[in-house]
C-alpha cells in the first residue's frame, strides 16, 4: 500500500499546482477597482442613478407646450322635454392649457439645470465613496503594520528568552532573569493578540465597504497636479445647486401669468323644420386674469432656495480651501515625523546592538537589555506608522483636491 500511495500523492499534487498557481497569480485589486466596488454597493449611488429617470422624464415634460393634459368634452342639447320640435345640438370639444413662450423656455432651463445638478451630485457622491475607501484602507494598513511589528517583537523576545534559559542552565544568569524574560514574552503575546483583533476588525470594515478580502499594494498615491476649483466635485455640486435654484427663480417669475386654455370644438345642429343638419367649427381662448399676488408664495420660496444654495456654495468653497490647506500641512508634518522616526530607529538599533554585546559579556543586566529592546521596538513601530501616515497624507491631499481614483 505504501508503494501505491506515493504516485497518488504526486498526482494529487500535480492537480493542485494549477489551482495554487492561479491563486498566487490572482491580481491584487487596485484603488480604482476598490472604489468601483464600493460605488456599486453604495445605497446613495443606486438612489442617485435611479433619479436619472426622473430628470429624463422632467426634461420630456418641459419640452412639451402643454401645461397640463388636454381635456375632451362632449355635450348634447335637445328640446325633447320642452317644445318637442325635434331640435338637437351635439358638440365635441378638445381643450388644453398652453404654456406661454417665456414659461416654456424657463421650464426647459430648469429641467436642464436639475439634470446637471444630479450629474454633479453623482460625482460628489463618488468622491465621498472614494474618501471612505481611502480611510478604511489606511486604517486597515496601519493595524496590519502594528500586527507585523508585534509579531517580529515577539519573535525577538522568544529568541532572547531561549538564550536566557540556556545561560540560566549553564549557571551564567540567575533564575530571576529567566522569569523576567518569560514575563516579557507573555506580555508581547498579549499585545500580539490585541493587534490581531484590531487588524481583523479594520479588515472587516474594509471588506464590508468594498467586498475585497485583501488589501491592495500599499503604495502612496501620486500627488495631484495643480487643479482648479472647477475640477472639484464638491464645488461643482454646490454650483449646480445654485444654478438650479436660480433657474427656479426665473421659472417662478415667468409663471406669474397662469397658462391660457385653447379649445377647438365641432358642433352639429339639427332643426326639426329644416331637413339635414348644420355643422360648424369653433375656436376658443381663455386667458386667466391672475395677478402677481397669486404667485408671490412660489416666488418667495424660490428666492429662499436661491439664498440657501448661495450660502452653501460659499461654505463649500471655504471648506475645500480649508481642507486643501490642512492636507498640505499634514503631508509636511508626516514627512518630517518620518525623518525623525527613521533617525531615532537607527540610533536605537545601534544602542540595542551595543547592549546585546554587553549583555553577552556580562557587563549589562537583562533589565537594561529588555528596556533597550522595548525602546527599539517602539522606534520601529513609529517608523512603520509614520510611513503609513505619509501614504495616508497623500490620499488625504488627493481627496481634498477632488481626485477620484
Amino acid at each position: 500500500m505504501r508503494i501505491l500511495r506515493f504516485p497518488v500523492y504526486m498526482a494529487a499534487a500535480a492537480c493542485m499546482l494549477p489551482i495554487l498557481s492561479s491563486a498566487q497569480s490572482a491580481p491584487t485589486p487596485t484603488l480604482h477597482a476598490l472604489v468601483d466596488a464600493a460605488w456599486q454597493r453604495s445605497p446613495l449611488a443606486q438612489t442617485l442613478l435611479a433619479r436619472q429617470h426622473e430628470t429624463a422624464a422632467a426634461r420630456d415634460v418641459a419640452a412639451s407646450w402643454l401645461a397640463e393634459a388636454p381635456s375632451l368634452g362632449v355635450s348634447e342639447r335637445s328640446d325633447r322635454w320642452t317644445e318637442q320640435r325635434n331640435r338637437r345640438e351635439t358638440e365635441l370639444s378638445l381643450s388644453a392649457p398652453v404654456v406661454l413662450p417665456a414659461q416654456h423656455g424657463a421650464r426647459r432651463q430648469f429641467a436642464a439645470r436639475a439634470g446637471e445638478e444630479l450629474d454633479a451630485q453623482l460625482a460628489q457622491a463618488r468622491l465621498a465613496v472614494a474618501g471612505e475607501v481611502r480611510s478604511r484602507l489606511w486604517e486597515a494598513a496601519g493595524a496590519r503594520a502594528v500586527l507585523a511589528e508585534q509579531t517580529d517583537h515577539l519573535h525577538h523576545l522568544e529568541e532572547l528568552a531561549a538564550d536566557v534559559d540556556r545561560r540560566v542552565k549553564a549557571g551564567d544568569l540567575a533564575r530571576s532573569d529567566a522569569l523576567l524574560a518569560r514575563q516579557e514574552v507573555l506580555a508581547a503575546s498579549a499585545d500580539l493578540a490585541l493587534a490581531r483583533g484590531r487588524a481583523a476588525e479594520t479588515l472587516g470594515r474594509f471588506r464590508q465597504l468594498t467586498g475585497a478580502a485583501a488589501l491592495p499594494d500599499l503604495q502612496p498615491e501620486p500627488l495631484p497636479a495643480e487643479r482648479g476649483d472647477a475640477d472639484h466635485a464638491q464645488l461643482r455640486a454646490a454650483q449646480a445647486a445654485e444654478a438650479r435654484a436660480r433657474a427656479a427663480v426665473e421659472l417662478a417669475s415667468a409663471s406669474r401669468q397662469a397658462a391660457p386654455t385653447v379649445a377647438l370644438s365641432l358642433r352639429r345642429e339639427r332643426d326639426g323644420v329644416m331637413p339635414g343638419a348644420e355643422r360648424s367649427v369653433g375656436i376658443a381662448l381663455q386667458i386667466p386674469l391672475s395677478g402677481t399676488l397669486r404667485n408671490r408664495p412660489a416666488e418667495a420660496w424660490a428666492g429662499t432656495q436661491l439664498a440657501t444654495a448661495s450660502a452653501e456654495l460659499a461654505l463649500a468653497q471655504a471648506s475645500v480651501d480649508t481642507a486643501l490647506a490642512v492636507a498640505r500641512e499634514q503631508l509636511d508634518h508626516a514627512r518630517a515625523a518620518l525623518e525623525a522616526a527613521s533617525a531615532r530607529a537607527a540610533l536605537m538599533r545601534e544602542h540595542t546592538a551595543l547592549f546585546e554585546q554587553a549583555f553577552r559579556l556580562g557587563e549589562k543586566p537583562l533589565t537594561d537589555l529588555l528596556r533597550s529592546r522595548a525602546l527599539g521596538h517602539e522606534a520601529e513601530v513609529a517608523v512603520r506608522q509614520q510611513r503609513i501616515a505619509v501614504a495616508r497624507a497623500h490620499s488625504q491631499l488627493n481627496q481634498a483636491s477632488g481626485v477620484v481614483p
